[in-house]
């Protein structure tokens, strides 16, 4: 009786081993991880029908404000800092993360920093400052808005990577909210741009940052210039960042069925026409009605939706919910490295986790 009762557990606990395992395949299937990522997702997560524009100040001194519309927000706001490459003083090229941002409950503040390519790198870090904090006002001033500081997010492309880190060292010195978590996307630095003596690292001492301050660096690979080398060395200088809130994602190239993507610098653009605000225009909009789906362009592709798109939005989520992202914080999980499917159903190269810590 005993063999045969010990014999039944053993039965039950293999037959419940081997659901939970198909469960979990079945859960960590492309079609599940597409219904959780995909374009489909991103729609679903867009609750506002509209973005509301503020614009403040001329030239370098103008700042973006997009605001969540139809319905709008009350009270406190989750806050985007979002902080472009260098001349990306027009948010056409990011308008569809923008909107999307927005549109899924962000207040998103871009500041423009420079006037053109003649600005110093050195003075881009301090310009940025001095326009989110005037946004910050007006937003209070003008909407009874103010950020809400568990729900911070500093957001940098390019040269908006280096001034995002900057402005995270010493939040308080500029006036501004801390951050509760960064996203740096294809880092670059002042000798990127221009040479001699206005050409010098203007990356702060990153090594001083908060120890439990999430920091996702995601780079592609094909970005051999800029992005890919700059994120390797400031990832080797954020090993005081606890392993499990640091993370550094290598996107790929890939080709098929006379398809291509590039992970190249540009890579994290994703263009959206209603977002063209040249600095010489004058009828920028107060209000921009939302679309049913993404306007397409060659750079809207897989490596926005499940990677640079993915991972802002679990880090806006996680600010939330007070807990850390599976799918950006990870070893090398299917969350977070799955990168969708060519047309035919052929998997896209998944990204790739680098360590650069000892």
């Amino acid at each position: 009786m005993i063999r045969l009762l010990l014999r039944t557990l053993r039965l039950g606990t293999l037959c419940l081993a081997l659901l939970a395992g198909a469960a979990h395949a079945h859960a960590l299937s492309p079609e599940a991880l597409e219904a959780q990522f995909g374009p489909e997702a991103l729609k679903q997560r867009q609750r506002h029908a509209a973005v509301d524009v503020m614009t403040l100040g001329e030239g370098d001194q103008r700042v973006y404000v997009f605001m969540p519309a139809q319905p709008a927000l009350r009270g406190k706001a989750p806050i985007v800092f979002f902080h472009h490459g260098w001349q990306g003083m027009n948010p056409l090229n990011f308008g569809g993360l923008i909107d999307h941002l927005a549109r899924s409950g962000q207040v998103v503040i871009y500041p423009v920093y420079q006037q053109s390519a003649r600005t110093s790198p050195q003075l881009v870090t301090a310009a940025a400052a001095d326009a989110n904090r005037r946004a910050l006002e007006a937003l209070k001033a003008r909407y009874e808005l103010t950020p809400d500081p568990q729900r911070i997010l500093y957001y940098g492309y390019s040269m908006g990577a280096t001034i995002a880190l900057n402005l995270a060292l010493d939040p308080a010195a500029y006036h501004l909210p801390a951050p509760r978590a960064l996203m740096l996307v294809a880092p670059g630095n002042a000798h990127h741009v221009v040479h001699g003596p206005e050409g010098r690292s203007i990356i702060g001492p990153v090594e001083q940052l908060p120890s439990r301050l999430p920091i996702a660096l995601l780079t592609g690979e094909a970005d051999t210039s800029i992005g890919l080398p700059t994120a390797r060395l400031l990832a080797a200088r954020l090993c005081g960042i606890r392993a499990d809130r640091r993370v550094l994602m290598v996107l790929p190239s890939g080709e098929h069925d006379g398809r291509k993507v590039k992970a190249g610098h540009g890579s994290p653009g994703a263009p959206d026409s209603r977002y063209d605000f040249a600095l010489t225009r004058e009828d920028i909009p107060t209000r921009i009605p939302g679309r049913s789906g993404f306007e397409a362009s060659a750079s809207l592709n897989q490596l926005d939706f499940y990677g640079y798109w993915k991972v802002i939005d679990a880090l806006t989520d996680s600010l939330e919910k007070g807990e850390l992202p599976a799918s950006v914080f990870g070893d090398g999980t299917p969350q977070q490295t799955y990168l969708g499917r060519w047309p035919d159903g052929t998997p896209y190269p998944p990204a790739q986790i680098e360590n650069m810590c000892p």
